[in-house]
């Protein structure tokens, strides 16, 4: 097992990362190795593996006890994992068994687009803004729509910014922004289709699940929002609550 270099990422979020997709690809089945073992096939200290461990336990991946070992809890799966964006939507929509395509497309705007504007309000300061769409379409049906903005004078260096980069807004903050996002409060919205409410093709008068998310520091310094559009046919969404 190797892991896939990134552009700035801390040591322990590549092996938490790392690992997680090997228990989504189900190269890891109801337990872990342990923790030597771990640290020799990703080649990184035991320290950093613990610290893996730690951040797979606090988000409900992965239960740790005393003489019993590393266990995965038995919800592991996509449906449970892309609301915290733990894993990515592409691989939700293939874990419901669609042949899944991505289209994304980036720019710089002089203002805001007006449903950012309408769904956030003044959360972000009006002007030149980093955009980024993203339409995951599932058998050739756009199942998905993200739409996420930046202003640009959070941008560490604008000229280096690519074209096709890293697919959420946590990973491209801190590869790209003057300071990395710590976490999102996210919004559910059950929403109705009318006429321009969204690029999915939702029949109007139908429902669709809206997510408003907010992206800040840990500071709490709010660094970028995305709007999330799902049509319910291809999604929906579980949440795990740990007692």
């Amino acid at each position: 097992m190797a892991i896939q270099p990134f552009n700035k990422a801390p040591l322990v979020d590549q092996v938490r990362g790392t690992i997680l997709k090997a228990i989504l690809d189900k190269q890891f089945v109801d337990k872990l190795p342990n923790e030597d073992d771990l640290a020799g096939m990703l080649n990184v200290s035991r320290t950093t593996v613990r610290g893996a461990l730690a951040s797979l336990e606090r988000e409900g991946i992965i239960t740790r006890r005393r003489a019993l070992g590393t266990t995965i809890n038995q919800h592991v799966h996509p449906s449970a994992l892309a609301l915290q964006r733990l894993v990515g939507f592409t691989d939700l929509l293939r874990e419901k068994g669609h042949d899944v395509h991505v289209e994304a497309d980036r720019s710089r705007v002089e203002r805001l687009p007006e449903d950012v504007v309408a769904a956030f309000g003044d959360s972000l300061p009006d002007g030149e803004t980093f955009l980024t769409d993203t339409r995951f379409y599932a058998d050739g049906h756009l199942a998905i729509c993200i739409r996420d903005a930046v202003p640009w004078s959070l941008l560490q260096d604008p000229s280096g910014l690519p074209q096709q980069g890293p697919p959420t807004q946590f990973d491209f903050a801190r590869a790209y922004l003057v300071e990395p996002i710590d976490h999102a409060v996210v919004e559910i919205l059950a929403t109705v289709s009318r006429s321009g409410e969204t690029r999915l093709q939702v029949p109007e008068g139908e429902a669709f699940t809206r997510l408003l998310e907010r992206h800040y520091t840990r500071e709490g310094r709010m660094m970028a929002v995305s709007l999330v559009d799902v049509d319910n046919g291809y999604v929906v969404f579980e949440v795990v609550r740990r007692m």
